[in-house]
C-alpha cells in the first residue's frame, strides 16, 4: 500500500490486513476533517470561505512577522498569491477552481504558521514542549498504573526526573541543556508508550483513531462559523496534523507513537472546543453534556462485557462528574459545570483506552 499512509511491512508480525484497515480508516478520517470540505463551492458559501481565509491570513501575518523564518514568510506570501488568484477565479464565475485554489491557500498558510512557530525562540519552544510532555506523561502514568507494568512505570518516573531537571535548567537560563533534557524525557515517554501499546494490537489502534477522528470531525463542523477565532482554528489544524502523524506512525509499525499522536489530536481538539467556551453559556455546556451522553451510551455495553475494574472505575467517575456538571448548570454555575464536564470527558477517554 503506497501513498501518504503507505505501509511497507506488518506490525510485529500481526495481520497486515488489520493494519491496512487502520491506515485506510485514518486516511478516510483525515479526508473528512481536513478543513471546511462541506463548504459550498458556489454562491455565499464560497464567498464566506474566502473572507474567512483573508482574516486568517491577517492573523498569520502578525504571527510569522515576529519569527526568524524566511521560509515561513515566503510560504505565507505564496498563500496570499493563491488567495488572490482564488478571488479572481470566483469573480469570473469559475467557482470550483476558485475553491480548489482557496483550499491550497489555506494549506500553505497553515504550513507557514507551523514553520513560524518552530522558529520561535528557544524559551518558547521549551515551554510548549514541556506542556506537551506534562500532558502525555499524566495520561501514560494513569494507564501504566492500571496496567500494572513495572517497566513502564519505571520509564515514566525517569522521564519525570529528566523533565524536572529541564525545568531547573530553564530557570537557571541554561536553555540548550534544558532542551536536551526534555528530548531525553520525551524518548523515555515514547518507550513507555510502546510498552503499553504492544499488547493492544491493531484493533485497539483502529478504535482509538476512529474515536479521535469522530471527535475532530464533530469539532470541525461545530467550529466552522465566521465567529470562530483564528487561535481555535490553529488548534484544530494542529489536531489534524497530529492525526496524520498517528497514521504515519501506524504505517511505520510504531503503535506507541501512533497512540500518543492520536491522544495529542484529541487534546488539541478539546482545547479548541474549550477555547471557544472560555466565557461559556449554558447552551455550550449543555452541548458538551449531550456529547458525553452519546459517547457513554455507545460504550455502556462494552464496559459491562469486557472492561476491567480500572476501566469501570474510570467510567463510574466520569458519570459522577457528568452529574456534577448537570447539577452546577441547573444552579446557574456555568464555569463550574464546564470544569466538571471537561473532567467527565477526560475520564471517559481514560476508560475507553483500557478497552480491548
Amino acid at each position: 500500500m503506497n501513498g501518504r499512509f503507505g505501509f511497507s511491512g506488518c506490525w510485529d508480525g500481526r495481520s497486515v490486513a488489520g493494519v491496512c484497515g487502520i491506515l485506510l480508516l485514518t486516511a478516510g478520517l483525515l479526508l473528512t476533517t481536513a478543513g471546511p470540505a462541506a463548504a459550498q463551492t458556489g454562491g455565499e458559501g464560497l464567498e464566506s470561505y474566502l473572507d474567512r481565509t483573508d482574516e486568517l491570513l491577517t492573523w498569520a501575518t502578525d504571527l510569522v512577522a515576529g519569527t526568524a523564518s524566511d521560509q515561513a514568510r515566503r510560504i505565507l506570501e505564496q498563500s496570499r498569491q493563491l488567495q488572490q488568484r482564488s478571488r479572481d477565479l470566483a469573480a469570473r464565475g469559475r467557482r470550483l477552481e476558485a475553491f480548489s485554489l482557496g483550499r491550497r491557500a489555506r494549506d500553505a498558510m497553515w504550513h507557514a504558521v507551523r514553520l513560524g512557530r518552530e522558529a520561535a525562540g528557544l524559551d518558547e519552544r521549551i515551554r510548549l514542549r514541556a506542556e506537551r510532555f506534562a500532558d502525555q506523561h499524566a495520561q501514560l502514568t494513569e494507564r501504566a498504573r492500571e496496567s500494572g507494568l513495572p517497566r513502564a512505570i519505571e520509564l515514566l518516573d525517569q522521564a519525570r526526573e529528566q523533565a524536572r531537571r529541564a525545568n531547573e535548567r530553564t530557570v537557571q537560563g541554561d536553555l540548550q541543556l534544558a532542551w536536551k533534557l526534555l528530548e531525553k524525557a520525551d524518548d523515555l515517554v515514547r518507550l513507555a508508550a510502546r510498552l503499553l501499546a504492544d499488547g493492544a494490537g491493531p484493533e485497539r489502534l483502529r478504535q482509538d483513531l476512529e474515536r479521535t477522528g469522530a471527535l475532530l470531525d464533530e469539532a470541525g463542523a461545530r467550529l466552522s462559523g465566521p465567529d470562530v477565532s483564528a487561535g481555535t482554528l490553529a488548534l484544530l489544524a494542529e489536531a489534524r496534523e497530529a492525526l496524520t502523524r498517528a497514521g504515519s506512525a501506524a504505517a511505520a509499525g510504531d503503535p506507541g507513537l501512533a497512540l500518543q499522536m492520536s491522544a495529542l489530536a484529541r487534546r488539541q481538539t478539546l482545547r479548541a472546543l474549550a477555547q471557544e467556551a472560555e466565557d461559556p453559556d449554558a447552551a455550550a455546556v449543555q452541548r458538551l453534556l449531550d456529547r458525553f451522553d452519546d459517547r457513554a451510551a455507545e460504550w455502556t455495553e462494552r464496559m459491562r462485557a469486557t472492561a476491567g475494574e480500572p476501566e469501570r472505575r474510570a467510567f463510574d467517575r466520569a458519570r459522577q462528574e457528568r452529574d456534577a456538571a448537570a447539577r452546577a448548570l441547573r444552579e446557574g454555575k456555568v464555569n463550574g459545570a464546564l470544569r466538571h464536564v471537561r473532567s467527565a470527558h477526560d475520564l471517559l477517554d481514560q476508560a475507553g483506552r483500557g478497552l480491548r
